[in-house]
């Protein structure tokens, strides 16, 4: 127990230099956006001296080493700065999208979770077969469609020719007020406030945006599934248990799909990640007040403070997902090692 603690502690500490690079190159990157700020912001009619006072108050003004510290000394008092297109603080900012952004990827994980890894078993158990062979179908076409295109293919069919679907206008109709506020996550805090009316329409304005991300997640969480069964399939634990006359379905889960959690896992904790990333061109299909669109206008108008607390905070997100999957395994696999 001691050493795993060790190594635990010892992965906390590696993930620093990471998260410093993360500040850094963070930094880099916004300063060197096409355009300049100030003069989006003074205007087109602006003339040369009301650009520089605006540059000034932008403290655009002082040297690149200069704004570094500045933006690090911010950074250690929690203060991400203003959005100059929105007049609100970053960290407000994503402190009330990021739950959004997060309950959309969460459920839409969750599908393709559901769907991939029966799937994956499916096609391990019966290799070259119908079933194997639509999941491949099934499975490069979610990671050959652009999201965007998903999206809009479902918006499409379900909305306008068919009309089940809500209208794709964010997370809750205009009828429907926001549910006090606890969590972030709509579905989660209706049912708090044991408002079932708010939670389906909810969970049915989460339906197609989800389905888009959980489509983009199949492939690599249905292969994985696929490789890791049939290599415990084919493995002598397997066969020994065969010989034995053990049920089929107990041979599956206890002994096959359970080795193979460990390699489903570390996909699910990339996955998470990439979703993350995906979800900026399906929120703004959908009109999601996630941090994805937020990211997208403040790329527009060269807002560097938002710009820097979306890649910031993306970052982070990525870290840390990665940290708790290292750690999971760490705990729940003696095999693993940190560090290796």
């Amino acid at each position: 127990m001691k050493t795993k603690i060790g190594q635990i502690v010892n992965r906390l500490l590696q993930a620093i230099p990471s998260i410093v690079g993360i500040v850094i190159i963070s930094f880099l990157l916004t300063r060197s956006l096409p355009g300049d700020p100030a003069v989006y912001f003074a205007g087109a009619m602006a003339d040369e001296e009301s650009i520089q006072q605006v540059r000034v108050a932008l403290g655009l003004d002082k040297g690149l080493i200069e704004q570094f510290f500045i933006y690090i000394q911010n950074l250690t008092q929690g203060n991400l700065g203003i959005s100059l297109n929105t007049g609100v603080s970053v960290l407000e900012e994503i402190t009330t999208r990021l739950p959004a952004s997060l309950e959309l990827t969460f459920i839409g994980l969750g599908f393709a979770i559901l769907v991939a890894i029966p799937l994956g078993i499916l096609s391990a158990t019966k290799p070259g077969s119908f079933i194997d062979h639509f999941t491949r179908v099934l499975v490069t076409m979610g990671v050959s469609l652009p999201t965007f295109f998903t999206g809009l293919f479902l918006i499409y069919i379900f909305y306008f020719l068919l009309g089940i679907a809500p209208s794709p206008i964010g997370r809750l109709d205009i009828i429907y007020l926001s549910p006090p506020h606890v969590t972030g996550f709509y579905t989660i805090d209706s049912l708090i406030a044991n408002d079932m009316e708010t939670f389906m329409a909810s969970v049915k304005q989460l339906i197609l945006p989800s389905i888009t991300l959980g489509i983009f997640a199949l492939a690599p969480i249905a292969r994985m599934t696929r490789a890791s069964m049939i290599n415990a399939l084919s493995s002598d634990y397997v066969r020994t248990a065969k010989a034995n006359g053990l049920p089929q379905g107990m041979i599956l889960v206890t002994y096959a799909l359970r080795n193979s959690l460990l390699s489903i896992l570390t996909t699910l904790g990339m996955v998470f990640s990439f979703l993350l990333g995906a979800n900026v061109l399906v929120e703004k299909v959908f009109s999601w007040p996630g941090i994805g669109s937020f990211a997208i206008e403040a790329l527009v108008a060269s807002d560097y403070a938002a710009v820097q607390g979306f890649v910031l905070t993306m970052a982070m997100l990525f870290v840390v997902v990665n940290l708790i999957i290292d750690i999971v395994l760490t705990l729940i696999d003696p095999r693993v090692s940190i560090d290796n």
